[in-house]
């Protein structure tokens, strides 16, 4: 199914060979995921799943929410030159724009882009993320063709506050500040964090005043809480806002002092009601509001407001079965410098998932129905089913269908949008098979996605167009063990992006990948390395670029129960990389070797 290179082996004999010498890590398996509808627990839901705690996001001491999805299997970052840079995030070789992002249930993200921009998240007031993949549009509508990626907020609940600051590499400063407070019943969350950093220079371009240092500032607060209504009923609620402003590079010409600023706000009130011991009832509005602002010679404003209500019923049919019924409808303007013949939509969507078990067999099925304003009608659907041969050993197998809606860019935009545009359409096809064999939790799937009608430029008309179809086939390997105390974490990732019809390998997306996380505690220290290689990552329409692997050094010292201080060094062999071209010449430029010191008070 893939294409075969003798780096893929090497990649394939690194991850068995350490698989071999390994014992056990169990991996917390009884999270359940959200996302999924389901509310299953990790170790049985049949689709894809990736999820990182509190603890985790801790840990991994990501500088932003891309950094930190880096790390999951079938996951590709692909940035413009450091923090605050425009960037791509893949999943399974499907796009930003191919890809949903919610915040607590609400669908965030840029009507005239097509996508979320999650580096302008702020991490520290994530408290939890699901990753779910594969084609999720037979729940979630358009754009589910890669998956979801659902942030949640933090709500509150301990009675503790935090303080941190952080100074490192480039001139780098971060400062936080939140508060919890509340009891099993009652709960809020509030916090304030920003960051300021001198950065590096984002390309390789030395002329026009281009040789500079890009800087990045950002600020934002969150404010979250639960409160229990009735003995049935909780309410939760949160408000994440983010504005940033992050100094680039002109590429057709001189750096006058070009800035981009973003601004995100999002905001959700979720009611949760058991009904009775066997129907669930759960409601959510939300809105959100994603701004963009680029100046120079031509400045540009694009802002995007999207109001959203959602509202399911979950039936216990038996002891295991279950079936879900749910509708929602979001609103979406938009407001530009340019001027759109049109500046609003709305879709309407209902949807039904059944799940059942009977012995060893398992299945979920699901079926939805879209109606938007701008595209017409789409029907779409999954089916997955599974086995389990013993209580160790697992397979899956599952199909879905998927779309996603051309955005305003491509069908509005003065002189180049086509409003007859039609949605790009994907069927997927998975195989998992996952379990636990010599003190080793380990899954493997391999994937087959085919998208059609995809969005391009017709130079025929000048005009955007459906022009083509792409193949993406993938294979991922994880492994979870122990070792002499040791936490280890091996994943493989080997990918296929083509074009059909001319053969030629997707931009931005590498086709082998592979991580390996090991992670130990010397009584209040923690030590952690991460090293992550790729190869094969092809960009301008078929230039590869070289291989490289980098390796990341983390300690976590906790003093006492109230301060720990947190260090790490990216890149620590300061190893010289491109992710990303400009031209045949030039290129965006990544991280050399970075350093940062936190200390984190919680009181």
């Amino acid at each position: 199914m893939l294409n075969t290179h003798s780096r893929t082996a090497g990649l394939l004999c690194t991850a068995l060979l350490v698989a071999s010498i390994t014992h056990t890590a169990r991996a917390d398996l009884d999270e359940v995921v959200v996302t999924a509808k389901t509310r299953q627990s990790l170790a049985d839901v049949l689709v894809t799943s990736t999820i990182f705690n509190q603890s985790d996001i801790i840990a991994a001491q990501a500088t932003d929410l891309p950094d930190l999805l880096d790390q999951i299997t079938g996951v590709s970052v692909n940035d413009s030159g450091g923090r605050g840079s425009t960037t791509s995030v893949f999943l399974r070789g499907a796009s930003s724009a191919q890809t949903i992002v919610l915040i607590d249930g609400v669908r965030v993200g840029s009507a005239t882009l097509g996508a979320a921009a999650l580096n302008s998240y702020p991490i520290e007031a994530i408290d939890r993320i699901e990753v779910v993949k594969g084609p999720l549009s037979g729940i979630y509508g358009a754009d589910a063709v890669g998956g979801v990626i659902h942030l949640f907020t933090k709500k509150g609940g301990d009675g503790r506050g935090v303080v941190t600051a952080t100074i490192g590499s480039d001139s780098l400063q971060e400062y936080g500040i939140s508060f919890n407070g509340g009891n099993q019943r009652h709960s809020f969350h509030i916090s304030a964090q920003s960051e300021q950093t001198d950065g590096f220079d984002r390309t390789s371009i030395v002329s026009g005043g281009n040789e500079d240092r890009d800087g990045f500032e950002e600020t934002a607060f969150s404010l979250g809480g639960k409160i229990t209504l009735s003995e049935s009923t909780i309410a939760n609620l949160s408000l994440l806002y983010s504005d940033n402003t992050a100094d680039i590079d002109n590429t057709f010409g001189a750096d006058d002092g070009l800035v981009n600023d973003t601004t995100t706000l999002s905001s959700a009130i979720n009611l949760a009601s058991r009904l009775t011991e066997t129907v669930r009832w759960e409601t959510t509005f939300g809105s959100n509001k994603d701004e963009f602002s680029s100046n120079g010679d031509f400045p540009s404003q694009f802002t995007t407001r999207r109001d959203n209500f959602g509202s399911e019923l979950s039936i216990a049919l038996a002891e295991n079965s279950q079936l879900i019924v749910g509708a929602d409808y979001y609103q979406e303007e938009i407001a530009s410098s340019n001027t759109f013949p049109v500046t609003d939509r709305d879709n309407s969507g209902v949807f039904a998932l059944l799940q059942s078990s009977a012995g060893a067999f398992g299945v979920v099925a699901s079926l939805r129905y879209d109606d938007n304003s701008a595209y017409g009608t789409e029907t779409n659907g999954s089916l997955a089913a599974n086995y389990d041969f013993n209580d160790n050993l697992r397979l899956v197998m599952s199909y879905g269908t998927a779309f996603v809606a051309p955005s305003f860019n491509f069908l509005y935009f003065p002189f180049f949008g086509n409003p007859d545009l039609e949605p790009e359409e994907s069927k997927s096809f998975e195989v998992s098979l996952l379990g636990t064999s010599s003190a080793i939790d380990w899954r493997v799937s391999a994937y087959q996605t085919e998208v059609k009608n995809l969005f391009s430029f017709d130079p025929a008309t000048f005009l955007a167009a459906n022009v083509g179809m792409a193949e993406l086939e993938g294979l991922e390997i994880e492994l979870q063990s122990r070792l002499a105390d040791w936490n280890i974490g091996i994943n493989l990732d080997l990918l296929s992006a083509t074009d059909k019809d001319t053969g030629i390998q997707l931009n931005d997306r590498a086709e082998q990948s592979l991580a390996v996380i090991a992670a130990r505690k010397f009584g209040p220290l923690e030590l952690r390395f991460d090293l992550k290689g790729e190869s094969h990552r092809y960009d301008n329409n078929g230039t590869e670029l070289s291989a490289y692997g980098l390796l990341d050094v983390k300690a976590h010292y906790k003093i006492n129960d109230n301060i720990a201080i947190l260090a790490n060094i990216d890149n620590l062999l300061d190893k010289d990389y491109i992710v990303n071209l400009i031209g045949a010449d030039n290129h965006y430029n990544t991280r050399g070797r970075q350093g940062k010191l936190t200390v984190r008070y919680q009181f």
